[in-house]
């Protein structure tokens, strides 16, 4: 048998392994000239898109400055009625404004109820108060009213005036005016008006306003009654 020698094999391997090699070099080289250039190509490309191609970014809301719209229908929904309720009765308490007939810081010289009479003719019991506010000092209306005739004789020149305070009717007296200051029966008052000027006439023991508050026709203590009514201060 003849000796095949093993040279001239590893000879021919080389040669495949270094053509292979070249081949495989020539392609990469082409494959990355390629890879490049497309890449470029499209680095151009998405510089040159139009900036109406980008998305456009979403439109900030104006605050304040949105309509609402509200669909007729709904409007009209019955689901839109006023909701009712039965209400419990209740009742509206009247308010009746009320002031006092002189200066509130008037000395008080005689108050309501039993006394020693201060005067010749002068009662025991004292059916009002006695402010001092000097002679001639004027006497206002405590409420609006209407001047009324009662048989007060006793306090020499005096005025009366039926009021409805609070929905009740209470009448106010001011006794010992000066002569004839006083205001005719009949007269339309309105609080704080001046109905006579503080006097002296009548049993006293000297120039004051009798001031007294009756209630169904009988007296009560004008201060107690006062000091639950009053609502205006002095002067207003």
């Amino acid at each position: 048998m003849p000796h095949t020698s093993s040279a001239p094999s590893s000879a021919r391997d080389h040669q495949l392994h270094a053509i292979a090699l070249v081949g495989f070099r020539r392609i990469s080289r082409r494959a990355l000239v390629i890879a490049t250039v497309a890449l470029s190509m499209m680095l151009v490309v998405v510089h040159d898109l139009p900036a109406a191609a980008a998305p456009a970014a979403a439109p900030a809301s104006p605050i304040g400055s949105q309509a609402l719209a509200i669909d007729s229908r709904l409007v009209a929904s019955p689901f839109t009625e006023p909701f009712t309720t039965a209400r419990d009765d209740f009742s509206v308490s009247l308010f009746t404004p009320v002031q006092w007939p002189v200066d509130p810081s008037t000395h008080i010289s005689s108050y309501f109820g039993r006394r020693a009479a201060p005067c010749a003719g002068c009662s025991t019991f004292h059916a009002g108060m006695d402010f001092t506010p000097g002679y001639g000092a004027p006497v206002a209306a405590i409420a609006d009213g209407v001047v009324v005739a009662l048989p007060l004789s006793e306090l020499g020149s005096y005025v009366v005036v039926r009021h409805v305070v609070d929905g009740v009717t209470i009448d106010s007296v001011y006794g010992h005016l000066v002569a004839r200051s006083g205001l005719p029966v009949g007269t339309q008052v309105v609080r704080g008006q001046t109905i006579g000027l503080a006097g002296n006439t009548g049993p006293t023991s000297g120039p004051h306003l009798h001031f007294a508050i009756l209630s169904g026709g009988s007296p009560i203590d004008p201060l107690a009654w006062m000091r639950a009514h009053v609502t205006q201060a002095w002067g207003e």
